[in-house]
């Protein structure tokens, strides 16, 4: 037995606690300080004034891709093109291997020179091994000669003059160039310990067929310690089975109406301003609302991945043509263009908002990318506070963008325009993202007979720390 005492206890439930006592994997008992008294076995933890909540779920996450990318080239902190052609020499000189060198994350926004890199700047990096320099935002890419040559015949929006990459080619590079099951499983662990310092105990991971196999393996072996929804892509949709084991479960399926604003793919009603790009839609609207009539027919529940108004205003007509009352939880995902309209007809469907206020940390502010790409529009993206005013029902995640609930409240109390307070922001991370996966009466608040997942905090919001984070019962971080 554990309990927790002399903290300051974010149930999400209506009533307050001043103490929560832990047994196995349960939370068994809830209430004034005093319940305390008298249990000799229990392992008291004093927090010090701490806050104590339920554990992050983080509810659309790349996991696997977390874990293969803390083995990849690193380009996330680069500043300028010739620091992240520096790092990828260094790691070129080191290997001296011939499988793909796939070097993420890079922002060049951050970069001094402002631009993407070219294909002939990545060949002479290396001409004998393939290179890809992968955005951040995963919607586009820049590959080098022998890359392009690498990739299968079949595959789109390939430039092979410039070597850039756009969405389906890039959002899938690891098939094209898929890693080995040992890799997989290895990615997944530092993943899993990665998330544990960040306070997550549950994830909603858009994942793949091969790597929802690979975590049931784990699960069998005793080697999995985070709740993972796994949602595959709408392909795989005859794969999928409302599986459910101890830590795994399917159900979901994900398929993208548009791209990104960082790539310019995002499908906009007015085109970038300096451009004449609107954006891209991936269906046409009958093909979504096909999709959509098919997966609700099988019970599956649906994420849509839409950014721009266009793409978001598409979603929601055909959410409303085939759907009446959507038991189905069905999602849209990041909805960061919408306008009031929009917000109103989300609540009016049920559809439940997947939104992800890191993309604000790292965008959102004054004199960020989204300003610099979209004017004063850009200010005016992910609006957490009138979808909640307007009643939805909002959930966050990180997109592993990068994954960190406490960088994600920061972004969502520090929004220049639609800032939330620091309990709604948690909410949305916890409660909220538990329903939005079906696992509310399991976890995302603290309650009597719900599983003992628990984060402990440090400081002042938005500027906290995970001090301690428990999974089932266990303590699986701890810098106490």
């Amino acid at each position: 037995m554990i309990a927790f005492i002399n903290g300051n206890i974010l149930t999400m439930e209506k009533d307050g606690a001043g103490a929560v006592i832990i047994r196995e994997d349960k939370i068994e008992k809830t209430g004034p300080r005093g319940i305390v008294k008298g249990i000799k076995e229990a392992q008291i933890v004093d927090l010090k004034g701490r806050f104590l909540a339920p554990g992050f779920i983080d509810s659309h996450i790349h996991f696997v891709d977390t874990g293969l990318n803390l083995a990849r080239v690193d380009l996330s902190k680069t500043r300028s093109l010739e620091d992240a052609f520096d790092i990828t020499k260094e790691r070129l000189e080191k290997e001296k291997k011939v499988t793909p060198l796939i070097c993420v994350d890079f922002d060049e926004s951050k970069w001094e020179e402002n631009r993407l890199p070219k294909r002939e700047e990545l060949d002479k990096l290396g001409s004998n091994r393939a290179i890809i320099f992968r955005r951040v935002c995963g919607h586009i890419a820049v590959a080098n000669k022998k890359a392009l040559e690498s990739i299968p015949k079949g595959w789109k929006k390939i430039d092979y003059n410039t070597g850039i990459l756009l969405e389906d080619v890039v959002l899938y590079i690891n098939e094209i160039f898929p890693p080995e099951r040992k890799e997989i499983e290895t990615a997944i662990t530092k993943a899993q310990k990665k998330a544990y310092s960040l306070g997550i105990t549950s994830i909603h991971d858009m994942t793949l067929k091969r790597y929802l196999d690979v975590y049931r393996e784990m699960e069998e072996k005793d080697g999995l310690r985070i709740r993972v929804y796994a949602v595959l892509p709408v392909r795989d949709m005859d794969y999928i089975t409302s599986w459910r084991g101890k830590w795994v479960k399917t159900g979901g399926i994900k398929l993208f109406a548009d791209g990104s604003i960082g790539a310019k793919t995002a499908a906009l009603k007015l085109p970038y301003p300096g451009t004449r790009t609107y954006g891209v839609l991936n269906y046409e609207r009958e093909e979504i609302e096909r999709i959509i009539r098919e997966a609700n027919r099988r019970g599956f529940q649906i994420f849509i991945h839409a950014i721009g108004e266009r793409a978001i205003e598409l979603v929601l007509d055909a959410y409303e043509k085939e759907l009446g009352e959507n038991s189905g939880r069905h999602r849209i995902e990041h909805f960061e263009l919408a306008d009031t309209s929009a917000i109103k007809k989300a609540k009016k469907l049920g559809v439940i908002l997947a939104m992800q206020p890191n993309f604000i940390a790292n965008w959102g502010k004054n004199g960020g990318l989204y300003e610099n790409l979209l004017g004063e529009k850009g200010l005016h993206t992910n609006r957490f506070k009138t979808a909640l005013k307007e009643g939805c029902t909002v959930c966050f995640g990180s997109d592993s963008m990068p994954p960190g609930p406490v960088y994600g409240i920061e972004g969502a109390m520090e929004h220049p325009i639609e800032g939330v307070s620091f309990y709604d922001a948690l909410r949305m991370y916890t409660i909220n993202s538990a329903y939005a996966g079906f696992d509310e009466e399991i976890t995302g608040s603290i309650k009597e007979g719900k599983k003992a997942d628990l984060v402990v905090l440090s400081g002042s919001p938005p500027d906290l720390k995970v001090d301690m984070t428990m999974a089932n019962g266990e303590v699986v971080y701890n810098r106490l």
